[in-house]
């Protein structure tokens, strides 16, 4: 099955922009990212991909990310970086996210300037601009590219192209990283980013599920997001009271379950943004 021929004239224009140049992917290793990790390996003249690792992400998502290259054989680098050595991070203010990007791609910058590579793009597409999405001006002020914005390239589109080219992280889902989990004006540091990753990766494991957040708000109480859809099977007795149970473990004090379930970016909705 083909590509619709918007959707085809629009891959086409990525493709002439990412054509003969030099390029260097902030590759999380989602969907999003990887599309263009691959799109850049077959067309244009060099790629490298680089990887953050940090406390404010999975390690799974390292591993994914790191086999992904392999894979395709795409050279790949992972750079070390700790968020929390800046102050200004940890008091997590509403535009953390551009604090935290302005560290990141200036780091990146340097090595695009080393390697002489000729331009870095970001995996950003047209549905994040209708969230607040501070990390978008670091992008815009670092001359960061962005070309499914620019060639106003959704998400769904992202996955159908994915699908088009048969790639196996076509229904990834979606993952943001673990500061986002703590509301702003709460103090980010090292024993709540770990709360949270830990809760995480067990209710993934234990309850085998895709998508989920634990929010982590004052006084330690969670607040998890599941999918609508996973909502019902997780309540019963002996499931909540194993959730409990290993939530209290790692350091919460009150567990609960949001019954709008998952959204991303639910921290914004207390925002003024007008």
């Amino acid at each position: 099955m083909g590509l619709s021929n918007i959707l085809e004239k629009k891959l086409t224009s990525l493709i002439s922009f990412l054509d003969s140049k030099k390029v260097i992917v902030a590759f999380s290793g989602g969907v999003d990212s990887s599309l263009l990790a691959f799109l850049s390996k077959k067309y244009s003249k060099e790629t490298l991909l680089i990887t953050e690792r940090s406390i404010l992400y999975p390690e799974e998502e390292i591993e994914d990310a790191s086999q992904f290259a392999k894979i395709f054989n795409i050279p790949h680098m992972v750079i070390e970086r700790d968020p929390l050595d800046d102050k200004d991070f940890q008091c997590n203010p509403e535009n953390r996210c551009y604090i935290c990007k302005t560290g990141l791609y200036n780091e990146i910058l340097e090595i695009k300037k080393s390697k002489n590579f000729d331009v870095v793009v970001d995996g950003s597409n047209v549905d994040d601009l209708s969230d607040y999405r501070p990390g978008m001006q670091a992008l815009k002020e670092l001359n960061i590219s962005t070309p499914y914005i620019d060639y106003k390239i959704n998400k769904e589109e992202i996955r159908e192209i994915s699908k088009y080219f048969d790639l196996y992280v076509q229904s990834k889902p979606s993952m943001a990283c673990f500061s986002s989990r703590i509301p702003y004006g709460q103090i980010i540091n090292e024993e709540k980013l770990k709360m949270i990753r830990e809760a995480e990766k067990f209710l993934k494991s234990k309850f085998n599920l895709t998508q989920l957040r634990v929010r982590l708000h004052e006084g330690k109480l969670a607040r998890i997001e599941f999918l609508p859809e996973d909502i019902p099977k997780i309540l019963t007795i002996e499931i909540i009271d194993t959730i409990k149970l290993k939530l209290k473990e790692l350091g919460f004090t009150y567990i609960t379950i949001d019954v709008e379930g998952f959204r991303s970016g639910s921290l914004n909705e207390i925002l003024d943004l007008d």
